[in-house]
């Protein structure tokens, strides 16, 4: 069985190739500002997903949760762990989106620039 880090990091390369794929095409259609694109919709995906990990923010849901939480240890620790997981992926492919914007304004402005 593959433990949850290991098949976070497989997901993560795979998708790391299908996007590396994907910008090829959006520079080959719409040059730079294609990868100005896809790294805005990368960090807009990246922010709604950290912001969806079902953390209650207001009313009776935050008292709640605090007394339906993990009550032993053991819970608490795979919560974590599998917390952890996804949010080291999350920061990855958020690095990515920078990265793209970065490399997209800096060819973008190479073209202005020629």
């Amino acid at each position: 069985m593959i433990a949850a880090g290991s098949a976070a990091n497989l997901l993560a390369a795979a998708v790391l190739i299908g996007l590396a794929g994907v910008a090829f095409g959006m520079v080959v259609y719409l040059g730079p500002f294609g990868l100005v694109l896809l790294g805005v919709v990368i960090l807009f995906v990246c922010t709604s997903m950290s912001l969806r990990d079902e953390t209650p923010i207001a009313g009776d849901a935050v008292f709640r949760a605090r007394l339906d939480g993990p009550k032993s240890p053991e819970q608490r620790a795979a919560l974590q762990a599998e917390k952890h997981a996804l949010l080291s992926s999350l920061r990855l492919f958020r690095w990515c989106g920078v990265g793209l914007i970065a490399a997209g304004s800096a060819g973008f402005a190479w073209q202005l620039w020629q």
